[in-house]
């Protein structure tokens, strides 16, 4: 059965100011809402390794994804 409250918060960000901050279910939400395919949307969120040529770019945005801690 799929939650029903947030599980995960994408932010993406490009020279300090905010493109995009929202809270989704899963990452295949995030994937399907920004259109990046799941598997660079799982990569991203558990912190693998980045390609470092990419961030050379000026108008590279940074996106973080994390994990929304559980209430109680």
């Amino acid at each position: 059965m799929k939650s029903k409250t947030p599980c995960f918060n994408c932010l993406i960000e490009q020279n300090e100011n905010v493109l995009h901050d929202k809270d989704y279910i899963t990452l295949k939400d995030i994937s399907d809402d920004i259109g990046l395919s799941y598997s660079i949307i799982a990569d991203l969120s558990s912190g693998r390794k980045k390609n470092a040529k990419y961030d050379k770019f000026i108008y590279h945005p940074k996106i973080t994804i994390r994990r929304i801690p559980k209430k109680d």
